[in-house]
């Protein structure tokens, strides 16, 4: 029996990383990067008004997790994103690594990129995703970069009691699940893996078409499994979907999303709304 409303077999989601030029930002805390640094300017500048074209022409609203610094560096960007009626959640304010911050440091981060975010958009995120490691960040002797959220086992219980309704860190379910704090207050989690998204391939410099046969597959795989595909993608130039030729692999995945029946295609927020609302998704775990 599906878990999905409506019958549904399984659900998608398609998510954008922003991370824009704040990704560098722990480099040289404050200041625009350029040069070599430069590949979030291109995601802004460029990459993302490619990634909203293939969303309007495929009449897909999705969700995009947005960094706090990155909000207030391109209103312009943001206002094109809103106005196309995408989903916006955030995404702490400049590539904080919040598994070394105490709870009071994330706190702070957090109260930060919310302010931002309701300077932007005028609200407050309902749902965030946590900032990348980069180079240097964990090692700054052997400036490893580990692709993938860095959280601490503290950071949903501080998500939850300031409010936000999901999280999407985590890689550890097919399908949604709900955590709860001490003051039974719920959070959801929205699983994402590495395999649905651009990033682990074109860091090992994948080539698009090798993107295209592994993201069809993956979802394959989640459809008939009865999960929940979460697509991760980034406008960025280095790692990112955004460049003309890395397009493809996006609009191929959307056309494969168009022809398979049963699938619930919906935003972050509108999942957890309903996985909250419906308490469906799975079993309730201490945040």
């Amino acid at each position: 029996m599906s878990v999905w409303p409506d019958g549904y077999q399984s659900a998608a989601a398609i998510t954008v990383n922003f991370d824009g030029e704040s990704f560098e930002q722990p480099l040289l805390p404050g200041e625009p990067l350029w040069g070599r640094y430069a590949y979030g300017r291109y995601g802004a500048q460029v990459g993302v008004y490619r990634l909203l074209d293939v969303f309007r022409r495929y009449e897909i609203r999705a969700t995009f997790f947005v960094p706090g610094w990155d909000s207030a560096r391109y209103p312009e960007v943001m206002e094109a994103i809103a106005s196309a009626g995408h989903e916006l959640a955030g995404r702490g304010y400049a590539n904080e690594n919040f598994s070394a911050l105490p709870a009071d440091e994330q706190r702070a981060v957090l109260e930060k990129s919310e302010a931002a975010f309701e300077r932007a958009f005028g609200y407050k995120p309902a749902g965030w995703r946590g900032p990348s490691a980069m180079p240097g960040v964990n090692d700054p002797g052997q400036r490893l970069a580990i692709p993938g959220s860095l959280l601490s086992n503290e950071t949903r219980s501080i998500l939850v009691e300031r409010g936000y309704r999901y999280d999407s860190s985590f890689c550890d379910d097919d399908i949604p699940y709900v955590v709860e704090n001490n003051h039974g207050q719920r959070l959801v989690e929205l699983p994402h893996f590495a395999t649905a998204s651009d990033r682990p391939y074109y860091e090992q410099h994948r080539m698009p078409a090798v993107v295209s046969a592994a993201w069809r597959e993956e979802l394959s795989a989640v459809h008939k499994a009865g999960g929940l595909f979460t697509l991760t993608i980034s406008p960025r130039g280095d790692w990112g979907s955004g460049r003309g030729v890395r397009i493809h692999p996006v609009e191929d995945l959307l056309q494969s999303l168009r022809e398979t029946s049963g699938v619930w295609f919906a935003t972050c927020g509108e999942i957890a709304e309903w996985a909250l609302e419906s308490n469906r998704a799975g079993v309730v775990y201490p945040a």
